[in-house]
């Protein structure tokens, strides 16, 4: 089982930060692939009652060790046995990338009924206008079926219904100046391909 070493939590705490506050006025938040539990581990500092979906065995009990509340379960089958309207927010980071459009569409649909009006859906993942992830990064998790640039799933959002609030890149942490001269000369000769790492969608049932 894989243990997380002191660097990896507080990179992972930077890289959420961002997305606490959108949940802030949540009484029930629903992480979908929750992994080692790092966002619902901040959620509740913050105070906010949150449910982690997960399908690995072991990190579901870490997860339960740390007194977090995680269900470990086929989103899918736990979503279409979901009562209506008990969730009023929802956050899936990584996650779309490892199925195909037909199921991106179905889980959004889903997760459509199991929210109340008005609730936040952030969505993130890789961001395949950066070099590093579309040469590399990206291919090498074999369970990676295909990449969701913004304008992808902005259409598969809105033909459930859904309304798109923000979306942008995003990175565990901004890149130094040094850096952003480095991307921008690079960005000039090449091309825009030295991009954040990954983007993000934030969408809105409407009330």
């Amino acid at each position: 089982m894989h243990v997380p070493d002191k660097r990896e939590r507080e990179v992972a705490r930077r890289y959420f930060a961002p997305f606490i506050g959108i949940f802030k006025d949540c009484g029930s938040v629903l992480e979908l692939a929750s992994g080692q539990g790092y966002f619902l581990d901040m959620l509740k500092e913050a105070g906010i009652n949150a449910t982690g979906l997960e399908l690995d065995n072991g990190l579901c009990e870490t997860a339960v060790q740390r007194r977090l509340n995680i269900i470990n379960k086929d989103i899918f089958e736990f979503l279409k046995e979901a009562e209506p309207g008990k969730y009023d927010g929802c956050f899936a980071s990584h996650i779309v990338e490892h199925m195909l459009p037909v199921q991106v569409e179905e889980m959004l649909g889903l997760l459509y009924k199991a929210l109340n009006p008005g609730s936040p859906l952030v969505i993130i993942t890789p961001n395949m206008a950066n070099i590093r992830r579309s040469t590399g990064d990206f291919w090498r998790d074999p369970s990676h079926v295909r990449p969701y640039p913004v304008s992808a799933l902005s259409k598969l959002l809105k033909r459930q219904g859904w309304e798109m609030v923000d979306s942008g890149e995003h990175s565990d942490r901004p890149p130094s100046i040094r850096r952003k001269l480095v991307y921008g000369l690079r960005n000039l000769l090449l091309g825009r391909y030295w991009a954040g790492d990954d983007v993000y969608v934030v969408a809105k049932k409407p009330s």
